[in-house]
Formats: C-alpha cells, sequence, structure tokens
C-alpha cells in the first residue's frame, strides 16, 4: 500500500498516511520552544469572561510548560498536515 506524507511547516517533521490528501495533526504545538518538553493544557485560574477588553474575551494561551520559571505559556494552535 503506498504511503502518502506531508511535512509541518512549523516544525519539518514529515508524517504519512495511508490515504491520498489524508489530514494529520502534528504534536509540535504540545512541545516547549525553550526545553522541548511535554507541556501540559492550560487553565486558568479566573473565570474565563474576566479576560480581554472591550467585549473581546480571547485568551490566547492554550499550554504551559512548568519546568522554568517564570512558566512558558504558549500560544501555538494544533498544525494541520495535508499528505500528497
Amino acid at each position: 500500500m503506498a504511503k502518502y506524507e506531508g511535512k509541518c511547516p512549523e516544525c519539518g517533521k514529515t508524517h504519512y498516511s495511508d490515504r491520498k490528501g489524508g489530514i494529520v495533526v502534528c504534536n509540535c504545538w504540545q512541545r516547549c520552544q525553550m526545553c522541548g518538553a511535554e507541556m501540559d493544557p492550560y487553565m486558568p485560574d479566573l473565570a474565563m469572561n474576566t479576560y480581554g477588553l472591550d467585549e473581546k474575551r480571547d485568551l490566547a494561551v492554550l499550554m504551559v510548560c512548568t519546568l522554568h520559571f517564570p512558566m512558558f505559556f504558549s500560544t501555538k494552535k494544533p498544525v494541520e498536515v495535508a499528505c500528497t
């Protein structure tokens, strides 16, 4: 069976799929950009409606690495890679 591949535009890692046009989610967004360790999902200590100004409630932080002081907060989102 043929394997199709795609390269992540963020980290350059090559992913493979059995189907042409298959979508693979790269896990590079879950890695700390400072040390490469697996990060934890970020859970804010306040309610979401307390963040933002002028009715904008965008909290961009998705992951946190607690191995650093101060902690490293990541705003990277999952990256979809199309395999062709």
